[in-house]
């Protein structure tokens, strides 16, 4: 792994659960990245990075139905940066969260049958007055 850090692609979000799921192949621990919009029509940028922290077991379960997407709106967005977030699709939850943020270091793996993220730092889009 240490030769892809500091590596950076650009890719579609669509393409994120391939994408991770490639990284992830050979590897027997998350994989750390940094994530951050590139434009409006869905690239993002990810950027390997080294990460000394792990994820936890114990976390909360995200997905999305219609009628979730009512309640998220009242959420408090830094919840899913403090514990461990499971979800059948990476892809759902990243296009979710960088509504909120503009830029994200997380933990990423697969256990089982879900993905498993945890955000290490993020910065927030600023809301405009």
């Amino acid at each position: 792994m240490s030769e892809n850090i500091g590596e950076q692609y650009t890719i579609h979000l669509s393409e994120l659960d391939e994408f991770i799921a490639y990284k992830l192949l050979d590897l027997e621990s998350p994989i750390s990245f940094s994530v951050s919009k590139k434009d409006l029509q869905g690239n993002i940028f990810i950027q390997q990075i080294s990460s000394k922290y792990k994820i936890e077991e114990r976390g909360i379960d995200f997905e999305l139905s219609p009628s979730e997407y009512q309640s998220l709106d009242t959420a408090n967005i830094k919840d899913f940066a403090d514990r461990t977030v499971y979800t059948s699709s990476a892809y759902e939850f990243f296009d979710f969260i960088l509504m909120y943020f503009l830029e994200l270091d997380c933990l990423v793996d697969f256990n089982e049958s879900s993905w498993r993220i945890r955000i290490l730092k993020f910065a927030e889009i600023e809301k405009k007055s």
